[in-house]
């Protein structure tokens, strides 16, 4: 065995068979209904369990599931709107404090660097909207003043 084969392993990583190991975001709805079944088959024939529980789980899954969808759109509708926000500054001019790296030399803060001019278009990635004045990128939140 390698001296460095289980550098950057977790501990579940060497404890647990890759068939038996669930990635969290991955459990859906068939994940839920094996383990309902896996509970049924396994509960004590002289004690089961009471529908009413199973019908809960069910329930109480169903609710986290639309949770998780309505927080997608959420999300989606937070991106289209800070597009749309974005766009509007086309054509605009606005001034923006871009954050600097502190000294390297004695690790004190640097003013935040002012860059003003006109909006000439708007990109969207993935860290969210950008509006371009020249060639330099501008993160939108980083905008501070515009005319």
């Amino acid at each position: 065995m390698e001296i460095g084969a289980n550098f950057g392993k977790t501990l579940n990583d060497l404890t647990v068979p890759g068939s038996q190991r669930v990635d969290s975001k991955t459990l859906g709805q068939k994940d839920f209904l094996k383990l309902l079944i896996e509970q049924m088959r396994n509960q004590n024939p002289l004690e089961p369990q009471d529908n009413g529980q199973f019908i809960t789980q069910l329930a109480t899954f169903d609710t986290l599931n639309l949770m998780h969808e309505m927080t997608d759109a959420i999300k989606s509708l937070a991106a289209v709107s800070e597009l749309a926000n974005a766009s509007s500054l086309v054509g605009r001019t606005v001034v923006a404090a871009i954050a600097q790296d502190p000294d390297p030399v004695t690790g004190i803060p640097r003013e935040p660097e002012r860059v003003e001019g006109i909006v000439e278009r708007v990109v969207f990635g993935s860290n969210g909207a950008s509006v371009y004045v020249g060639n330099r990128a501008l993160p939108v939140d980083s905008i501070a003043e515009v005319s």
